[in-house]
């Protein structure tokens, strides 16, 4: 459609009301006239780049919201008394309406009252409806505040001087991911008051403060935090909250706990997060004090970091909770039709089960920046992690890795280029395959220095997938080496291939990294297949997430408890919970972990617990229990294999025992200070992998359940070994392993191994060694 000269003019006012357009025949018939999807106009005409949201000057504020298509556009300003005002606003040749404050604006609460016109009624509506660049909320959300975030009553102590913990570089970073509320909620050293909130990472004598300081003093950089931004499906009203009452007195594999989970699984205090409302200010119902949430936010920041921890926070930018009229719809009320993702009947896309929005549209990408932006600078958070990341364009992801880096130090207390991304670059939905631009996939970030996960090693480690094969063995879960019955787990070919997956997982999934395959050929990473794509993908070790076990799906306890014979002992099977962490974390790329998975955290088998309350979700940091035989979980989506998971939950014999889970916490931290005692598992480069690293034990004659990699380099101060000898032994039986590559090394066990309590381990020897 072309627009002629002469009515160029008159498009802003056009915008303003329904657009439509029809063709008209040779004849002058009119055929019927369809509606037009404005974004891309709004974009070329109206794209603005000043400030927007409250923006202060002294102590006086003045507020900006982008609202091109709007009629009119008031200020209802709410004082300290409750009395509303309403202050009208001043719009500009973008769209941008502003209004000057007065120094008495300070601490009240507003919204705005937005004119426009809405496709989805097919009218003028009136909208009361907050700021999208709210930075401090009501409770519920129900109105915006005005809150300058350089107001010291905002900052804890210190705060402007906060040191982050050190880091060589993003080569040398791992992830600990962890629900807020899972943390405390059920921590009795936690004061009642402050369990499940930001503020429990405050205590210090907490279980759960100090099993986080084990980690970091064994190794651990970061804690990546399920999302944390205003969420739209938790009550922030605390007095509102259910409870499913009493539990523990039913059978461990009954169904009666899901079904008291279930009738107030909404209106209790647990959910994931997933559900974006406000992406710039911190959810409400973390905080004792709701109205003190940025206060109380910064206090944890400061906390985690005086561990030497660095926070990450998950993002999820791809989508909002509501969208079009709906109660808790924000952006689309404002400029509607603009923020999301639509389909060519006009209706939003939804293949992320909820509102997708549009980051290839140039405000709804600022939106994302901006937020990035602020919560560098204002919270001085470390990381992001993008949910359903392959939704967004690399070019979203281009621009908020150049605004993160102008950050400085100096000008803004934070050093932007140290902040690492990373996200889900999975491909499906209407932006699958490039359908609405070159997505952020995996494959495509190929040599941006984003990281994404690598579902290749997690599926080549545990056997099966999120879609299938619950029964379905891997290379740790005794694939071939150690049968569960089930007929395709005897297949030696199978094994070999998945091995070789997991090779490639170990070079940190690098697409050009030559080694021998299981057939005894020369391939590369991005030439063994997974699944019909190349398992290798990555042009650095940083750009590979490796992980067995994340909050989607179930935990590593809970997958080998399927998979593992029925004859498996507790030390068998926590031998597999350690054999897979142990791949994670001595191979190359960034090692991601879920919170629990290191003292083999169970969730009943819960495949999404993102609603399932406290009781399936609780981590105990006592050891008393890891969550195994809680009942059968939520029947939404898990009923259709309540019938496999019955007769397991109620054997006793799979629950673990105190000592199980303290001997896979002492093997996580075994691994740790393995890795980080040198640099050889943390090269930097794709060149460096392909020097440094030779598998050994390949080809078709290779011992199946084994795989051996020998690390060299030069040492430095951050490398005291030239050649590291790693062999991680999945085949349950006691292994020789001879190769030339060996040949004149002078090897010994390493110290912390040496020192483990495995005995198995302390057991291992180096030919010549005594």
């Amino acid at each position: 459609m072309r627009v002629r000269p002469e009515d160029r003019g008159r498009i802003p006012a056009v915008l303003q009301g329904q657009v439509a357009v029809s063709s008209v025949l040779p004849d002058g018939t009119v055929l019927d006239a369809t509606g037009v999807q404005t974004a891309r106009a709004l974009d070329d005409l109206f794209a603005y780049d000043g400030p927007l949201g409250a923006a202060w000057q002294g102590n006086v504020p003045t507020l900006r919201l982008w609202a091109p298509t709007a009629q009119d556009v008031k200020l209802r300003l709410t004082a300290a008394g409750g009395q509303e005002t309403t202050v009208p606003m001043t719009r500009d040749a973008r769209g941008v309406w502003t209004v000057r404050g007065a120094q008495n604006w300070r601490g009240a609460a507003y919204r705005f009252e937005v004119k426009v016109y809405a496709p989805s009624t097919g009218r003028v509506e009136t909208n009361l409806v907050t700021d999208p660049y709210s930075v401090a909320l009501t409770r519920n959300s129900t109105r915006s505040v005005l809150l300058d975030l350089n107001d010291p009553a905002t900052k804890p102590q210190g705060w402007d001087a906060l040191k982050k913990p050190a880091l060589r570089s993003a080569s040398d970073l791992s992830f600990y991911e962890l629900h807020l509320r899972d943390f405390s909620a059920a921590d009795a050293s936690v004061p009642a008051t402050q369990r499940g909130t930001y503020l429990a990472f405050t205590q210090a004598g907490s279980n759960g403060v100090k099993h986080l300081k084990a980690l970091a003093d064994a190794g651990l950089k970061a804690v990546h935090l399920l999302p944390t931004f205003d969420i739209a499906t938790i009550e922030e009203d605390r007095t509102k909250w259910k409870s499913p009452g009493d539990l523990s007195k039913f059978a461990p594999n009954s169904e009666e706990q899901q079904k008291a989970i279930t009738a107030v699984k909404d209106a209790d205090p647990y959910n994931w997060g997933y559900d974006p409302y406000h992406y710039m200010v911190p959810e409400g119902s973390y905080a004792v004090n709701a109205d003190a949430r940025t206060l109380e936010y910064r206090r944890m920041v400061a906390a985690l970091n005086g561990l030497g921890l660095r926070v990450v926070q998950d993002v999820v930018f791809n989508h909002t909770a509501a969208s079009g009229q709906a109660e808790r719809s924000v952006l689309d009320r404002i400029v509607p039709g603009y923020y999301h993702r639509l389909n060519a009947n006009g209706g939003v896309e939804n293949s992320t089960c909820c509102s997708n929005t549009a980051t290839e549209h140039v405000m709804m990408r600022r939106l994302m920046v901006d937020t990035l932006v602020l919560m560098a600078r204002a919270y001085k958070v470390d990381g992001f992690r993008f949910d359903l990341m392959g939704h967004h364009m690399v070019e979203d992801l281009k621009a908020a890795r150049a605004a993160l880096d102008t950050l400085t130090l100096q000008r803004d207390g934070v050093d932007g280029k140290s902040i690492y991304l990373y996200g889900e670059g999975w491909d499906f939905g209407e932006v699958q395959g490039g359908a609405r631009g070159r997505n952020a996939t995996q494959l495509n970030l190929f040599g941006q220095g984003i990281g994404t996960f690598n579902d290749r090693l997690r599926d080549a480690v545990r056997g099966g997938n999120p879609f299938g094969g619950l029964q379905d063995q891997g290379f740790a879960t005794g694939l071939f080496t150690l049968p569960n019955g089930q007929p395709q787990n005897t297949d030696r070919t199978r094994a070999l291939r998945l091995a070789d997956q997991v090779r490639v997982g170990l070079t940190g999934n690098l697409r050009d990294y030559r080694f021998t395959n299981g057939l005894g050929k020369e391939t590369t990473g991005g030439n063994v297949d997974y699944n019909g794509a190349p398992a290798g993908y990555a042009a650095s070790p940083r750009e590979a997430i490796t992980y067995v076990s994340a909050h989607d799906n179930q935990t590593l306890f809970d997958a080998i408890a399927l998979k593992a014979p029925a004859s498996a002992t507790p030390a068998q099977r926590t031998r597999m919970q350690n054999l897979a962490n142990s791949v994670v974390l001595l191979g190359q790329g960034l090692p991601f972990s879920y919170a629990g998975d290191e003292m083999l955290r169970s969730k009943s088998f819960d495949t999404d617990s993102y609603n399932s309350g406290d009781w399936f979700n609780t981590l105990d940091f006592t050891f008393a229990g890891n969550g195994f035989g809680k009942g059968l979980p939520p029947a939404e989506k898990n009923a259709g294999n309540w019938d496999l998971y019955r007769p397991l939950l109620g054997n006793p014999a799979l629950k673990p025992a105190p000592a199980e889970m303290r001997r896979a916490f002492d093997h996580y931290r075994e691994m740790l200070r393995v890795r980080y005692s040198s640099s050889l598992f943390r090269l930097e480069t794709a060149a460096q992998v392909q020097s440094g690293l030779q598998f050994l034990n390949v080809g078709p004659a290779q011992v199946p359940g084994v795989i051996a990699m020998k690390l060299s380099g030069a040492t430095s101060a951050t490398n005291p070994y030239r050649h590291v000898v790693v062999v991680f032994n999945g085949s349950g039986q006691n292994v020789t392993l001879t190769d030339p590559a060996l040949a004149g090394l002078n090897l010994s066990l390493h110290p912390v191994l040496a020192a483990s309590s495995d005995a198995t381990v302390k057991g291992s020897r180096a030919a010549g060694a005594a």
